[in-house]
C-alpha cells in the first residue's frame, strides 16, 4: 500500500466514500441526490457510446475501463432507490461494490504510472550502462536494448547490442547523430542495421569508436584510407585517439592526433579525410589542423559554428601578447591574430566572396587597429554603403584608383619624414616611437591595379610600401574576393613580408570551380588547403535521403562570417564576431567597438605639416599631376615622380576687395537684422561683421541689440521680426552645430584655417574635418578651399566673441556663463 501513487490511494478513499453513500443514500428519497447520481452515470455511459462510434478498439476499451466504476456505482444506486424500504441486502451490495472497485485499480485506471523508487532496475556493470544511457538519450522511445556484447575487449567501448519495439510495432527511424549522442562517440562510429531472419521490430546497433564500421580497427580504416599513398595524410600513422561529451555549446567530438616521418610535413587533403570518415564536406563537422610533422583530425556530432559571437570593445582590445579576437575557433576558444607579425610588420590578408562576411571582418579589424592607437586609411574600387559607415570612425576612407593613388604617394613620402623622425629617436618604428603606426587597407586590390591609366602605379608603390613599410609603422592589408600579385614587383619577397601578419580566409570560391585557396590569396596562404566553406550548412541532402525520397527544402542557416585565420602554413576554422552593419541605412553597431570616446587616430602635427608642405595632404580627389618629361617618365625614371616633385595647383588670382563699410551703411536704411544686412551686401559674411563692428565703433551705425542695427538717429523699435535671424542655417551631413562652434572658435582663435589643424584638435577624422570648413566658409568665417594650403580666416579675434555669440543663437544653444 505504501508504494501505491497519492493518486490511486485518493482514488480507493473516494471508492469507500462512494460504498458508504450507496449504504445509505438510496433509502432517503432525496431528488437531488437522484438526479446527481443520474448525471454522473448517464454521462459516463454517453462517453462510452462516442467512442464505441470511433470504431477505435483500443481507445473504446480504455475508456470502458476509467467509466467501469461509474456505471456499476450507478447500477447499484437504481437498484436501492427502487427497491421500497431499506433491505438487508443494500449496505452488503454497497461496500461488496467499493471492495471490488478497489481490487481492481490497477486494471481499471492508467493515469499513474509507478513510482520512481519502482522502476526497473539495470543490470550491474557494462551492460546497465549502456541500457541506462540508451534510456535517459530517448533516442527511440518505448524501445529497449537487448544481447549487449563488447566486441574487442572488456577496456574497449566499442559493443553491439538489438533495438527492440514493442510487440506488433517497428522500430522507429533512428537518427545516428541522436544514437551517437547518447553515447558521445563520433556519428562514423555508429550504424543501424537490420538482422537476417527477424522483422522491423529488431534492428542491430553497432558502436564503435575504437575500430571502424564492418569490422577492424581504426587504425586498419587509417592505414586504408588516410595514410596510404595520395590519401588523406599520406604517410601519417595515429599516435592517440579521444572522445569528449558535449559541454556547453560544443557539441560531443571525436578527435585523432597523427603524425608523419620525421623531415616531412603533414599535407591533408579536406575532401578525402571527409569521404574517409564518412561524413559530407557541406556539414562542416570535420575540422583538420596541421603543424609541422602532426596532424590533429576533430569530427564533431553537429556543425560546431553555428553560433556567433557579438564583438565588444573588450574581445578587440590587444592582450599581453599584441592579440585581439577576431572570432572563435571550432573547439569554442578565443579566435585571435596578431596585430604584428613576429618580424614587426603590420601586414596581412583579407579574403572572401561577396556575402561571406568580408565587410564585417574588415570593420572588427579597424576597431581593433583603432583601439590599439594605430591610424587606418581604407581605400577601394568603388564606393560602399557599409565601409562609409566604417570611415566615419576612421582617419580616412573613400574608393577609386585616384583616391588610392594619392593615399599611396602620401604614405611613400611620410616613409621620408619617419625616416627623419627615426634617426632623432635613435629607432625604427616600435611601441615607444612618436608617432602611430598606420594600416592602408586596398579592399578589391585586384581592381585598383587593374585601372588602365593608375594601375601601374598603385602596383609600383604598394610593393615598395610592402616590402619596406616595417620599419615605419605603415603595414599594407590587401582585401578582396581573391588577390593576384602578379603585377607587383618582388612577388616572393612580398609573399614573404605579408605571409606571417594577420590572415582571413572566409568562404571562397570552391576548388571545384578551378580557384583554390593558393590561387585565391595569391599564394598568401602558402600550401595549406583549406576546408571549403559552403554558403549554408548543410546545403544539400545526402544521394541515401534522396533515393529514399526523403525532401528537405528548408536552407541551412548561413555560414556569413565563417572560415580560417591563416599564419605561416598553421590555418583554423573559426566563425568572426558578429557587429550590427545594416544594409537599409538603419542604425550600425559601429558604436559599440570603436573607441567609446569617439576620438579618430590621425598623423601627428609634425607629419601633418610636412606632407601639407608637399602638397599631398588633401581631399585626394583631384587627378594626380602627371610630371611627364619629352620620353614620358620623371627624373627618377618612375610613373609616379619622386617625393614632392611636382608643384601644388597654382593660387587663384586674388579678388580686388569692394568698400563693405559704404555697401553696409547704403543698405541699412532702417532697423535691420545683421542676416537681413549680410543678405543685402556683397561680400563675405565674416568681413560684413568686422565691418559691422568698427560702423558702431566709430559711430557712424546704431545698434540696437545682439544682431539688430539701425542708422544713427533712426527711432528704434521691433519694425524686425528678430525671429528671422535664429533660423538655424543648414548643415553638410554628420555635422552639427556645437561642433562648428568648436572649430570657429579654434580658427579665429588661431587665425589659421586649416583643415588638418581643426582635424587634429578636435579629433575627427578627415573626412568631417573638411565638411566642418565648408560650413564655416558657407557661415563667412573662412575663405574658399585652396588647394592644400589652409584657408583665409575672415573674421579678426577682436570679433570673436560677437561671431561666437551669433552662433551660438543662430543653433540655439545656450550662452556661456
Amino acid at each position: 500500500m505504501s508504494k501505491l501513487p497519492m493518486r490511486a490511494k485518493a482514488e480507493m478513499a473516494a471508492y469507500g466514500a462512494s460504498a458508504a453513500t450507496l449504504a445509505y443514500v438510496p433509502s432517503l428519497e432525496l431528488l437531488p441526490a437522484h438526479a446527481t447520481a443520474a448525471a454522473v452515470s448517464g454521462g459516463c455511459v454517453w462517453w462510452l457510446y462516442r467512442k464505441v462510434k470511433t470504431r477505435d478498439f483500443h481507445r473504446t476499451i480504455r475508456t470502458a475501463q476509467r467509466v467501469l466504476g461509474p456505471v456499476t456505482g450507478g447500477a447499484v444506486y437504481a437498484a436501492a432507490a427502487i427497491v421500497p424500504g431499506r433491505p438487508w441486502w443494500e449496505p452488503a451490495v454497497a461496500l461488496g461494490w467499493g471492495a471490488l472497485m478497489s481490487a481492481a485499480l490497477p486494471i481499471t485506471r492508467s493515469t499513474w504510472t509507478p513510482p520512481a523508487d519502482a522502476a526497473a532496475a539495470y543490470p550491474p556493470g557494462f551492460r546497465g550502462l549502456v541500457m541506462r544511457l540508451w534510456d535517459d538519450a530517448e533516442v527511440a522511445p518505448e524501445t529497449r536494448l537487448e544481447a549487449i556484447e563488447q566486441t574487442v575487449s572488456p577496456q574497449h567501448p566499442d559493443f553491439t547490442a538489438d533495438i527492440v519495439a514493442p510487440a506488433g510495432k517497428p522500430v522507429p527511424r533512428i537518427e545516428l547523430v541522436d544514437a551517437a549522442a547518447a553515447f558521445g562517440v563520433p556519428v562514423a562510429c555508429v550504424s543501424v542495421d537490420g538482422i537476417p531472419g527477424t522483422g522491423p521490430g529488431r534492428l542491430r546497433l553497432t558502436v564503435a569508436p575504437t575500430s571502424r564500421r564492418g569490422g577492424g580497427s581504426i587504425e586498419e580504416m587509417w592505414a586504408d584510407k588516410v595514410a596510404r599513398p595520395g590519401g588523406a595524410i599520406p604517410g601519417s600513422e595515429i599516435v592517440r585517439v579521444e572522445s569528449f561529451p558535449a559541454t556547453g555549446d560544443l557539441p560531443a567530438r571525436g578527435m585523432v592526433l597523427a603524425q608523419v616521418d620525421a623531415g616531412e610535413v603533414a599535407r591533408i587533403s579536406h575532401a578525402q579525410l571527409c569521404s574517409a570518415f564518412g561524413v559530407e564536406p557541406e556539414e562542416l563537422r570535420l575540422v583538420a589542423e596541421s603543424r609541422g610533422r602532426e596532424a590533429l583530425v576533430t569530427l564533431y556530432e553537429s556543425a560546431p559554428l553555428k553560433a556567433s559571437r557579438r564583438a565588444t570593445r573588450e574581445l578587440l582590445t590587444l592582450d599581453a601578447y599584441g592579440r585581439y579576437t577576431i572570432g572563435t575557433a571550432h573547439d569554442g576558444s578565443d579566435a585571435k591574430v596578431h596585430m604584428q607579425s613576429a618580424a614587426g610588420t603590420l601586414h596581412g590578408f583579407l579574403v572572401g566572396v561577396t556575402g561571406s562576411g568580408k565587410t564585417v571582418a574588415l570593420a572588427l579589424m579597424c576597431a581593433a587597429w583603432a583601439l590599439a592607437g594605430l591610424a587606418t586609411w581604407v581605400t577601394s574600387a568603388r564606393p560602399d554603403a557599409q565601409m562609409s559607415a566604417v570611415g566615419r570612425h576612421i582617419d580616412r576612407q573613400n574608393a577609386g584608383p585616384v583616391f588610392t593613388w594619392w593615399m599611396l604617394k602620401a604614405a611613400i613620402a611620410l616613409m621620408d619624414i619617419r625616416g627623419e623622425i627615426n634617426a632623432a629617436a635613435g629607432h625604427d618604428f616600435s611601441a615607444h616611437s612618436p608617432y602611430p603606426g598606420l594600416v592602408l587597407v586596398l579592399d578589391e586590390f585586384n581592381s585598383l591595379v587593374g585601372d588602365e591609366t593608375l594601375g601601374d602605379d598603385i602596383a609600383h608603390m604598394t610593393d615598395v610600401l610592402a616590402r619596406e613599410g616595417r620599419k615605419f609603422g605603415i603595414g599594407i592589408v590587401f582585401a578582396g574576393q581573391s588577390l593576384n600579385l602578379s603585377k607587383l614587383g618582388g612577388e616572393a619577397s612580398l609573399r614573404d613580408q605579408v605571409q606571417g601578419g594577420i590572415g582571413i580566409v572566409l568562404r571562397i570560391a570552391a576548388s571545384s570551380g578551378g580557384i583554390a585557396a593558393r590561387q585565391a590569396t595569391g599564394g598568401l596562404a602558402g600550401d595549406v588547403d583549406l576546408a571549403d566553406i559552403p554558403d549554408r550548412f548543410n546545403a544539400r541532402t545526402s544521394l541515401m535521403d534522396r533515393m529514399h525520397g526523403v525532401i528537405d527544402d528548408v536552407p541551412g542557416e548561413t555560414t556569413q562570417g565563417v572560415g580560417h585565420t591563416v599564419t605561416g602554413s598553421a590555418a583554423t576554422m573559426m566563425r568572426t564576431l558578429y557587429v550590427h552593419l545594416p544594409k537599409d541605412g538603419s542604425p550600425d553597431g559601429l558604436g559599440d567597438i570603436f573607441p567609446a570616446d569617439g576620438s579618430i587616430n590621425c598623423l601627428t602635427d609634425r607629419e601633418i605639416d610636412a606632407l601639407t608642405e608637399l602638397g599631398l595632404w588633401h581631399d585626394w580627389t583631384m587627378p594626380p599631376p602627371t610630371g611627364k618629361d619629352d620620353d614620358g617618365q620623371d627624373d627618377d625614371g618612375t610613373a609616379f615622380g619622386g617625393v614632392g616633385s611636382f608643384a601644388p595647383p597654382p593660387l587663384p588670382a586674388p579678388k580686388k576687395k569692394a568698400t563693405v563699410k559704404d555697401k553696409i551703411l547704403a543698405a541699412v536704411d532702417r532697423q535691420m537684422t545683421a542676416k537681413e544686412i549680410r543678405a543685402e551686401v556683397d561680400a563675405a559674411a565674416g568681413t560684413v561683421r568686422n565691418a559691422l563692428s568698427d560702423l558702431v565703433a566709430d559711430g557712424r551705425l546704431h545698434q540696437v541689440d545682439h544682431g539688430i542695427y539701425a542708422p544713427v538717429g533712426h527711432p528704434t523699435g521691433p519694425d524686425t521680426d528678430p525671429s528671422d535671424d535664429q533660423d538655424q542655417p543648414q548643415l553638410p551631413d554628420g555635422v552639427d552645430g556645437a561642433l562648428v562652434i568648436q572649430a570657429a572658435d579654434l580658427i579665429i582663435s588661431s587665425q589659421f584655417g586649416s583643415p588638418s589643424m581643426v582635424q587634429r584638435k578636435l579629433r575627427v577624422g578627415f573626412a568631417l574635418a573638411g565638411r566642418l570648413m565648408d560650413a564655416l566658409e558657407q557661415l563667412g568665417i573662412v575663405g574658399p578651399a585652396d588647394g592644400s594650403k589652409a584657408r583665409d580666416v575672415l573674421v579678426t579675434p577682436d570679433a570673436q566673441d560677437d561671431v561666437l555669440r551669433e552662433l551660438r543663437a543662430d543653433f540655439t544653444l545656450a550662452v556661456d556663463d
